[in-house]
């Protein structure tokens, strides 16, 4: 048997058990009926999940995608079945248990809940993994589409072989907009897409819809306006207004970056839509939102210095955030450890060339890890003559810092999640590394042994 026939025989088998999870889920959700929300967007999608759920928590009952957002996990989060190390046996598991499980959540409403809160992530165009997919999952009463950019943008690339040149980033981005607004288009009249008013490849998508149009920003018109952001050297305060209230809330231990105003207006949205005042939004936001780890939380380390964990995810519009947030940050000196963005294809030159103009105006010395980091970022960081590091891995880098760090200097920790894996380096320079477990992204067995492998 030839290569490519064991490749279609891989496709054809893998897309069998997806439709027979996908069938089973479908039963449950048809005899449970939950209102569901649908929440897309290059970035930011995990944290205004948490973000609505906090929001709907005191009034609801409410059951989140948690860690599931694709073709494969959606169905099994939905039924309450969760992979283990995703080995061949595990998927046999999984298919066992599958039918099993739904008769008993029918029978003893095991997944008992009103409000299914989906993170939906896509990674291409074309099927299973695309959006037009993952509707024929779940379909959503509301949708948010927090923001893009032009990562997973390789797998674009192939909507313009007929063309006679190079997409360009707009191009790209453009399609990925496309891609992710079916989600707004596929509303029904009684539901509400809530869009990002400052993203004009976003905001135009209130025109391709039939339900209504809540939108979240800085610009005046906006349904929940971003008012103002202020950051000291350990809280975040986001203020926010409609046209009749105003409400701020806080968070202690997160310096967290301009664009999280725009994920919790989204989650104010779904409760101004769902008969919440602005007010009690953000009450219930304020009280009840624990962020996932890894997104821009602030965490002591050794040498009595200061970690910016943003390490669970990177793409380039969010690093520049970071960046400026790392700038007004209180600290003797200013360190960055940055890993490869990925999925980039043809931006993945122009973009680390970016992300390295703009780190070298910030910081003291920057540590690299990844390929695209050592090929387009650090020749410019040399360029200029400031001390920049690259290392193959995570435990490497974090032998190096452990060595050059300092009382009250800050370090920024931020990179893609496919293999870079940069939470290591942060376990081994936090104070208190017994925290690692309630503190870190990434835990249970599958990532440990991941971690393992880069040793």
């Amino acid at each position: 048997m030839n290569c490519s026939t064991i490749k279609f025989m891989k496709r054809l088998l893998s897309g069998l058990v997806l439709r027979y999870f996908r069938s089973i889920a479908k039963i449950q959700l048809k005899r449970t009926k939950p209102l569901i929300i649908g929440i897309t967007g290059s970035a930011g999608k995990t944290s205004a999940m948490t973000a609505v759920a906090a929001v709907l928590k005191d009034t609801r009952q409410v059951k989140t995608s948690e860690k599931a957002n694709s073709e494969s996990g959606i169905p099994l989060n939905i039924l309450g079945l969760y992979p283990k190390n995703f080995a061949t046996a595990d998927w046999l598991r999984l298919m066992i248990q599958a039918p099993i499980k739904l008769v008993v959540n029918l029978i003893t409403s095991q997944e008992n809940y009103d409000t299914y809160v989906a993170e939906l992530g896509i990674d291409s165009p074309f099927p299973p993994k695309n959006m037009e997919y993952l509707l024929t999952i779940l379909q959503p009463d509301i949708g948010i589409f927090t923001t893009v950019n032009s990562i997973h943008g390789q797998y674009f690339e192939p909507l313009f072989l007929d063309q006679n040149k190079k997409p360009t980033r707009h191009d790209i981005v453009a399609a990925i907009a496309s891609e992710k607004g079916r989600l707004i288009e596929s509303l029904p009249v009684s539901g509400c897409a809530i869009l990002n008013a400052d993203e004009p490849l976003i905001a135009h998508l209130s025109n391709k819809t039939k339900a209504k149009v809540m939108t979240f920003g800085v610009k005046p018109d906006s349904t929940i306006k971003i008012v103002n952001i202020t950051w000291t050297g350990t809280d975040t305060e986001f203020s926010f207004s409609t046209t009749t209230e105003t409400a701020t809330v806080s968070f202690t231990n997160y310096l967290l970056p301009s664009h999280y105003g725009h994920t919790l207006a989204s989650a104010l949205c779904s409760g101004l839509f769902l008969g919440q005042s602005l007010a009690e939004a953000s009450e219930h936001l304020q009280q009840n939102l624990l962020l996932p780890p890894g997104r821009a939380s602030l965490i002591p380390g050794k040498h009595q210095t200061k970690i910016i964990d943003s390490s669970y995810n990177s793409s380039l519009e969010p690093l520049l955030d970071m960046l400026y947030l790392l700038q007004k940050t209180p600290g003797a000196r200013k360190f960055a450890l940055l890993g490869d963005i990925r999925e980039l294809g043809e931006n993945t030159k122009q973009e680390h060339e970016t992300l390295a103009h703009e780190a070298a105006k910030v910081c003291d010395a920057v540590y690299l890890v990844g390929p695209a980091m050592q090929q387009y970022a650090l020749p410019i960081f040399q360029n200029k003559k400031m001390p920049a590091f690259w290392f193959k891995n995570a435990y490497e880098a974090a032998a190096q810092l452990d060595q050059d760090l300092r009382p009250n200097d800050v370090i920024l920790v931020k990179a893609s999640q496919n293999t870079l894996l940069l939470e290591i380096t942060v376990e081994l320079l936090m104070a208190e590394p017994e925290k690692a477990g309630e503190l870190l992204c990434r835990r249970g067995d599958y990532w440990d042994h991941q971690r393992e492998l880069l040793r």
